[in-house]
């Protein structure tokens, strides 16, 4: 037998002969052996999932600790609440300071005017406006056809939903549940900023492509 062959058979030998002993060995210290039978991975996001929802229920009986609203006027409840709000900032990577916006701008190319649509009352404008340093926003513009509006609103969409969805521009989301247009039809000046989606179309790392949502 090849001398490279037989040193390789007796390795492999021993690494048996010990492996046997090892297997059986009494657990370490403080320990026992895993018992739990069944699928490892279901059983652990169902822990996650119990462990989850009940700290969330708790949690409903321990947040006057950490708020202290003052709603006597507008100005003493953002005050009130300001600690809250930096902490949150903090937490989230949200500490860049905020540009100071003193217009909206409009996008338009010699392609394609900042005018997108029109609805009963409204125009749609494509516009964008600065966020933090190097970073904007951008988003749709519904502006009554008089210029005068009676209120300026923000509509915030699912991540999932477009501004031009929420302006009944285009389909996908039900007529009743288009309040941006709702409200501009009514007189209001709103504001509809584009969100991320969940999707994950970009999600990948040179050759390799995860599940991470945008």
């Amino acid at each position: 037998m090849n001398h490279r062959y037989w040193t390789t058979f007796v390795v492999a030998a021993c690494i048996t002969m010990l492996a046997g002993p090892l297997a059986w060995a009494d657990p370490l210290p403080g320990t026992r052996p895993l018992e739990i039978e069944g699928d490892l991975a279901e059983q652990m996001v169902s822990g996650i999932d119990r462990f989850l929802l009940r700290e969330t229920a708790e949690s409903i009986g321990k947040r006057p600790r950490h708020w202290k609203r003052d709603g006597s006027s507008a100005e003493k409840y953002d005050s009130s609440v300001a600690p809250n709000r930096a902490h949150l900032a903090k937490i989230i990577g949200a500490i860049d300071p905020r540009e100071k916006i003193t217009a909206i701008e409009f996008v338009a190319t010699t392609a394609q005017p900042a005018l997108v649509g029109r609805g009963e009352n409204f125009e749609a404008f494509a516009v964008r406006w600065p966020v933090v340093r190097g970073v904007h926003s951008e988003g749709l513009l519904l502006a009554p056809k008089n210029g005068r509006a009676v209120a300026d609103v923000v509509a915030l969409p699912d991540a999932d939903q477009t501004p031009e969805q929420l302006a009944g521009l285009v389909p996908g989301i039900a007529p009743e549940s288009q309040f941006a247009r709702r409200l501009a039809e009514s007189g209001c000046r709103v504001i509809i900023p584009t969100l991320i989606d969940r999707a994950d179309t970009y999600s990948a790392i040179g050759p390799r492509t995860t599940n991470q949502p945008h």
